[in-house]
Formats: C-alpha cells, structure tokens, sequence
C-alpha cells in the first residue's frame, strides 16, 4: 500500500511505506515526539550553561549536523531512530545559543516563547481535529508555494532595511505559514494511522513534527522580539 504525505519534509512515507502487522499509533507518535523534545530542551539548557565555551565555530557545524540530520532521518526509516536524536541534541544547542541571545536583550520573551508555541500547538491541533481545517491535496500545494514565496520574500528583506515593514510582513506570514505546516505533519500522521504503517514509521513522523515545532517557535521568538523592540 502506497501512502501519500501532506507534508512536504516527510518523503520518506509517500513511497516505502506499507501496512504491518505492528502499526504506528497516535500514542507511538506523540512519546517519540515528546523524547525528543525533551532531549532538545535539555541540549538547550546545558548549552546556556556552557554558552561561554560555544564559539561560532561549533554553533555553525551544530546547524550543518541538524540538517543533514533531517534530510537523512526523513528518507531512512533504519535511520531514523538515531538521525532523529543527532537533530534534536543539535538543534537544542543552536536554540540554546539563540534562546539565551534573546534573552540578554528582551526579558521574559523566553518563557513566553515557549508556552506560546505550545498554544499554538494545542490550538491547531484543536482545529484539525474538529475539523474546521481540512488538509486536502489543493491545500498541501498551496502551503509549500506560500513556503517557497515568503523564503523568497525573507531574502528580499535581506537588502532593505532591517526592522522595516517588509520585515514585519515577512515575519507575521512566517509564523502563520510555520502554524499551518503542523497540519501537514497531522494528516500525515492520521494517514499513517489509518493505513496501518509500520511502527518504525513512527521516528519519522515525530521528526517531521519537531521540525516544524521548532519552526514555531523560532518564528514566535522573532515576531515577539519584534514586538518588544517596537514598544521601546
């Protein structure tokens, strides 16, 4: 049985994936997610205690490793497990090194990153379920041209003047459209589901979704530090 992804980041399912006799859960899905969120937040947190010690140097290969991770986790189920981990220890550290940057120049805009981004998730996982939003092939194509408008957009922003009203524009569509990407990573994982996919499946969904989570919430640090400049 051959199964077809809403989310673009997630290849691997569309053309490898069939029914098992021990299949993904909903449950499977979200302990792995919440492992390696776990791991990404403690990466994090030990990266601000040693942030003295973290030169531009370790931080740029940290962001090498995190996307050859993704690239390798999402197109390998054998893979995956291990790829998966790689990404959310790196990642945790360039979010560290960012979090705690933010942190220095805006008080409290950590915290309510964080539980923002968490809002945001529960909310839109509130509106797939019910169903006010239905994820359709139409839709899934229209969210990567918007992805691929506002990446192109955000180089635009690159050569006029930083905090400008494109920048605020580009900012705001960016965190909707990281918003809307979880959708894609919930059909994908109700369509896994409901086909009986192979638990292993399992890895590669809930990397999809940290993926797109971490987008969150580094598009809601900015939108809020922009915020914050603004009233000062």
């Amino acid at each position: 049985m051959r199964l077809r992804s809403s989310n673009p980041v997630i290849k691997t399912v569309d053309t490898h994936a069939i029914a098992s006799e021990r299949p993904v859960t909903y449950a499977n899905v979200t302990i792995k997610t919440t492992f390696l969120l776990a791991i990404a937040a403690i990466s994090g947190v030990v990266t601000v205690m040693y942030l003295s010690e973290i030169g531009i140097g370790l931080l740029i290969g940290a962001l090498i490793v995190g996307f050859i991770s993704v690239l390798v986790g999402t197109r390998s189920v054998a893979l995956s497990p291990y790829f998966s981990v790689i990404y959310a220890l790196s990642e945790g550290m360039v979010l560290g090194v960012l979090s705690a940057m933010y942190a220095y120049l805006y008080e409290g805009i950590v915290p309510t990153a964080i539980m923002t981004t968490g809002i945001v998730l529960l909310v839109m996982m509130l509106l797939y379920s019910s169903g006010v939003i239905k994820v359709t092939q139409k839709f899934a194509s229209v969210m990567v041209v918007a992805l691929i408008s506002v990446i192109f957009m955000a180089l635009l922003s690159l050569i006029l003047p930083f905090g400008g009203t494109l920048y605020l524009v580009v900012a705001l569509i960016s965190a909707v459209l990281s918003a809307l990407f979880l959708l894609l990573d919930f059909e994908s994982i109700k369509n896994c589901v409901d086909s009986g996919t192979d638990s292993r499946y399992g890895w590669v969904l809930s990397l999809g979704l940290l993926v797109t989570i971490v987008w969150v919430y580094l598009e809601v640090l900015r939108l809020l530090a922009i915020f914050a400049r603004n009233r000062n």
